[in-house]
């Protein structure tokens, strides 16, 4: 018992001196750091007409709208039937520089995401279904097969997304007041 207690804290003190050896130090090295120009610019459309956009908080779930985060890993069934067959799950959704919707991209083929192609489908192909009692699913007017001999879609060509501020060209993201570095969220 004594052997094993002994053990388990050499383990941690080691690991945690190797933590310690890695955890970058603001101004260590003697190096300043340049400064970037940085340019902005609106990420999205415009909000809709009578809404205060200046004013924080003042935009309000209306009837209608959905959160994209509710169409994120859901199924897509190949028809509106209770005994509709899936044909694929939602991956992402592509925004255009406006941040209109101009595709799903949805994984075909595989299992449990071994082996899974990712195409890009028009949004004019999926539509919500809604049963009487509220229940809700994707439906897509094309088949397993026409997704499976579709063109995969190909991600890499794709703007690289959202970064920290003090993102660098290493692909590795460092805090604006210094710290350590963290990957860039995917």
């Amino acid at each position: 018992m004594m052997k094993t207690a002994l053990l388990g804290a050499t383990c941690a003190l080691l690991i945690s001196g190797s933590a310690l050896a890695q955890t970058a130090t603001p101004g260590a090295g003697g190096s300043a750091e340049t400064e970037m120009s940085v340019s902005t610019k609106d990420v999205f459309a415009a909000p809709p007409a009578g809404t205060d956009a200046n004013t924080v908080g003042s935009i309000q779930p209306k009837d209608g709208q959905v959160l994209v985060t509710n169409f994120i890993g859901q199924s897509v069934y190949e028809s509106d039937k209770a005994d509709a067959a899936t044909v694929g799950k939602v991956n992402d959704l592509i925004l255009t520089p406006d941040g209109k919707i101009e595709a799903a991209v949805v994984g075909v083929g595989g299992f449990l995401g071994v082996g899974e192609k990712d195409v890009a489908v028009s949004p004019d192909q999926l539509q919500m279904a809604t049963r009487s009692d509220g229940k809700t699913w994707l439906v897509m007017k094309a088949t397993k097969d026409q997704l499976n001999s579709a063109p995969a879609f190909d991600r890499n060509k794709l703007a690289e997304g959202v970064a920290s501020p003090g993102a660098s060209d290493s692909g590795t993201t460092a805090p604006a007041g210094g710290g350590t570095a963290s990957p860039p969220a995917q």
